[in-house]
């Protein structure tokens, strides 16, 4: 046919059998302008059903079907091909070339090629998408550069937030000048920069006492070289210098920033650098309430930092704080609040209670030996109780056991100071009555009968699906053996669905339980419930292990508070060995 010179009907034959190629393309103009137009529109399409869509791209640009073209490779994913296109044959302000970029950006982004993501939304002349996706890399370095991107469109507020993940990542890594220097250039977060000097400078007190929690290999800010005088002065004076906040106004301005942050509660999971994080923002909210004189306010956050170390299991970091923020204990706070006030706050009771709780913990460690040297606690109490454990002990022991040279007094140690610690000791047993809140008693029992119901319940799931599990497993006249085994272990999970009585508890009976213990919980007042000071029975066996070992040391009225209120709410499994030793 192509002999004879019939040209149109070998085109049309070649594309219907998807025979066409480059040859005879070529020689399509010869049958004419319409017939070529035909015959490269006939082999693009060919050229798709054979996977070759540049090639196919190519040929529809040689009859000026550009936006044909562009749209061909763009459906195929070749976005860089597509890119060029556009660039080389339409005007810069068409808008398909910034659909490209954007659909470009959007498939890098799904597959997590931020950076690369990044670049197609600059050239799509979207810095603020830009911006979010390079954060999704999550490095210190993309951060700041995300943060300068957002700053440049005027994104102030995401600019401050990504600038304040930076400065939390280069937290993680201790890199102490690099976390300040990503949060100066924002005044919004004035207030994290002072959280962050505050943590900085607590780390380094850490560090000084030789915890893990404190342990750093990078540099500090010159400003934290000064170690002298107590740490709350210290914080202050940076703050003035450093930060330049001179007036109550600027205190106010910085709380403000701070107040409306809420992080989740400590669990025993939660890493310690992040613990140490949340907890300084409380203190950071404390410091700041004692400069404007809100003391209220000043005691709830001193009293959430203890909280937090308190429920993340951490009791080096809460003694720490303890010791660093309440030296002297709460009378201070007292008297600023105001006789009347102060008796009334439940946040300063919880806070009171917590001090108290500590000092009966160090008195109570003081009078074991030898005392551990890692325990902040044992340190200061083993220095404070010398002279009444060394009487102590040699009151309880018989002749044989006395040595000669351990009964004799310290010749360096002066009487009145033996007598001073002996007078200390009596004063924090006797305050102790504080501890004896029989409503926090009663809400405590509420609370550990739902986790244990909560604990049974979870054991009786486990062994049905044990059982479940056996009953898949077994054929034959064995499986009615196992059914009913099953049934018996699902009705009585080992001993702690058992009562006293050792009768199997039923299902109602666990669901009534933990009803009825959900309803008293509910009846208590938030500010009960909000603070877990004092933890009455735990204080109470504190007390009795003190009286058994020192007789002398508790009064027999503490005793038999202590005694009762053990009794009276120690019914759960956890208390009940032990109200069977100090109680019978």
């Amino acid at each position: 046919m192509l002999w004879k010179g019939d040209l149109k009907g070998v085109l049309q034959t070649a594309a219907e059998r998807g025979e066409l190629t480059d040859n005879l393309v070529a020689m399509a103009p010869v049958a004419g302008y319409h017939v070529w137009l035909w015959a490269v529109e006939a082999f693009a399409k060919q050229l798709c059903f054979q996977d070759q869509y540049v090639k196919a791209a190519s040929h529809l640009l040689s009859i000026h079907k550009v936006y044909e073209a562009v749209e061909l490779l763009k459906s195929n994913h070749f976005y860089r091909e597509a890119v060029v296109v556009a660039k080389a044959r339409l005007r810069p302000e068409d808008p398909i070339l910034k659909d490209l970029y954007l659909s470009w950006g959007a498939v890098l982004e799904k597959d997590g090629h931020y950076a690369v993501a990044a670049k197609c939304y600059l050239g799509a002349g979207s810095a603020y998408d830009a911006a979010k996706v390079l954060a999704k890399k999550g490095d210190a370095a993309s951060l700041k550069t995300a943060a300068e991107l957002a700053s440049i469109v005027g994104e102030d507020e995401l600019s401050a937030s990504l600038a304040l993940r930076c400065a939390q990542e280069l937290l993680l890594a201790r890199n102490w000048v690099g976390a300040q220097e990503a949060l100066q250039l924002h005044e919004s977060l004035k207030g994290q920069r002072l959280v962050f000097c505050l943590l900085e400078l607590l780390s380094k007190h850490l560090e000084e006492r030789q915890l893990p929690e404190g342990k750093s290999s990078s540099s500090y800010n010159t400003w934290s070289t000064a170690t002298e005088g107590p740490l709350v002065e210290r914080v202050i004076a940076i703050w003035k210098s450093a930060f330049s906040l001179d007036t109550p106004e600027h205190y106010q301005a910085a709380f403000r920033q701070l107040q409306n942050i809420k992080y989740p509660s400590a669990t025993n999971n939660t890493p310690s650098k992040q613990l140490l994080l949340h907890i300084c923002h409380d203190l950071t909210l404390a410091v700041l309430s004692q400069q404007v004189a809100s003391w209220d306010q000043a005691v709830e956050a001193l009293l959430r930092a203890v909280v937090r170390s308190y429920d993340s299991g951490n009791f080096t970091i809460m003694q720490e704080v303890h010791s660093a923020f309440l030296p002297e204990g709460c009378d201070h706070l007292r008297d600023k609040l105001g006789a009347h006030q102060s008796s009334d706050t439940p946040a300063f009771k919880s806070l009171e209670a917590f001090f108290i709780y500590g000092h009966l913990y160090e008195f109570w460690w003081s009078l074991s030996t030898p005392c551990p040297k890692s325990s902040v606690w044992v340190r200061a109490a083993h220095r404070r109780t010398t002279s009444v454990e060394q009487s102590q002990q040699l009151d309880d022991a018989s002749p044989e056991e006395i040595d000669p040279q351990a009964s004799q007094p310290e010749p360096t140690r002066p009487l009145e100071l033996d007598m001073r610690l002996t007078e200390e000791s009596e004063r924090i047993l006797n305050i102790c009555k504080k501890l004896f809140s029989e409503q926090h008693a009663r809400l405590q029992n509420s609370q550990r009968t739902v986790a244990e119901v909560q604990e049974t319940l979870a054991e009786m799931i486990r062994q049905h699906q044990k059982s479940q599990l056996c009953k898949s497993t077994v054929n034959g006249p064995d499986k009615n053996d196992s059914e009913q085994e099953a049934e018996q272990s699902l009705s009585n999970p080992q001993s702690q669905c058992k009562e006293e009585k050792n009768e199997p508890l039923s299902l109602p009976e666990l669901t009534k339980r933990l009803t009825e213990a959900n309803e008293r919980i509910a009846n208590f007042p938030e500010s009960v419930k909000t603070w877990p000071f004092p933890d009455v029975l735990e204080s109470c066996l504190v007390l009795l292990h003190i009286r058994s070992q020192c007789p002398g040391h508790v009064t027999q009225e503490i005793q038999q508070q202590a005694q009762e209120l053990l009794q009276k709410y120690g019914n759960t499994k956890v208390y009940k060995r032990h109200c069977q030793t100090f109680c019978t």
